[in-house]
């Protein structure tokens, strides 16, 4: 194993570390300066523990204050963005381009922690992952910023009319349950975010970034329902599904992938 492929491990470990410190911070609306706490009890972490992978591994798992674990989620995380960050260092090398994509990988996932958690999409990520995207659009390798900009139109639209019948949606759940439904199915991080998935995927990218979300978000809700229903036997009528990590499989696929999938659609079709 090289000595880059170590360091970028060793940066993507620092980014899963920071990107948990993150995912427990911002939808509490406080600071990221904020010192790693118990999301239980909010009793400070030991240094050791600020780094899941370490605090297992130092024997500090639990919270001093309440003996909550820490989360596996944590763990998972800081595991995971290593993995990505290689492979991608792997496919692109050292790049301008492979930051921009470590970065937002790194988004990604941070949307995908706080929406299967929380149910949130946060404006304080998605509007510099925006801006990020869009100053980016001038160092993709891969894309023209006609085309990453024209991508994140279309993802605006796209998913700005998904947003619109989200209301109309929800009321007619209402009424199919018989109790009032609090969870919109659709609502406007989701808009925000599918125009960060259009800037990343570009032009005709992200109309194949949105396909994967329809049939992977189908697939999910039919695996829930029979999980919570045939197994559990614990579902509930129109329980509500995130949406947000669907949004991100498609976009990192495109993404990641974008030019091999379209160049075989269009060899596909001629």
């Amino acid at each position: 194993m090289s000595i880059e492929t170590l360091v970028y491990a060793l940066i993507g470990w620092l980014v899963g570390v920071f990107i948990n410190h993150a995912a427990d911070t911002l939808p509490r609306r406080v600071t990221l300066g904020e010192r790693p706490r118990c999301p239980a009890c909010g009793t400070p972490r030991a240094p050791a523990a600020w780094s899941a992978v370490v605090g297992y591994l130092s024997g500090r798992r639990a919270c001093l204050g309440c003996g909550m674990p820490l989360p596996l989620r944590s763990v998972v995380v800081e595991v995971i963005v290593p993995a990505i960050f290689v492979g991608l260092l792997w496919r692109y090398g050292l790049s301008v381009h492979l930051g921009l994509l470590s970065l937002y990988s790194a988004i990604l996932i941070l949307i995908t922690v706080t929406d299967l958690e929380h149910h949130l999409v946060l404006n304080v990520v998605m509007m510099p992952a925006i801006l990020l995207a869009m100053v980016g659009a001038f160092f993709n390798d891969d894309l023209s910023y006609q085309r990453v900009f024209l991508g994140g139109a279309a993802g605006f639209v796209s998913l700005y009319g998904m947003f619109l019948l989200a209301q109309p949606v929800s009321a007619l759940l209402s009424r199919l349950s018989g109790r009032e439904v609090s969870e919109v199915p659709f609502g406007f991080g989701d808009v925000t975010l599918g125009t960060f998935i259009g800037l990343i995927t570009g032009l005709p990218g992200v109309f194949f970034a949105l396909l994967i979300t329809l049939l992977s978000a189908g697939l999910g809700a039919a695996l829930f329902w029979f999980v919570r229903a045939v197994i559990q036997r614990r579902y509930t009528l129109f329980t509500p599904i995130p949406y947000g990590p669907f949004l991100v499989l498609g976009g990192f696929v495109m993404m990641v992938y974008g030019p091999e999938i379209l160049q075989w659609y269009i060899a596909g079709m001629t």
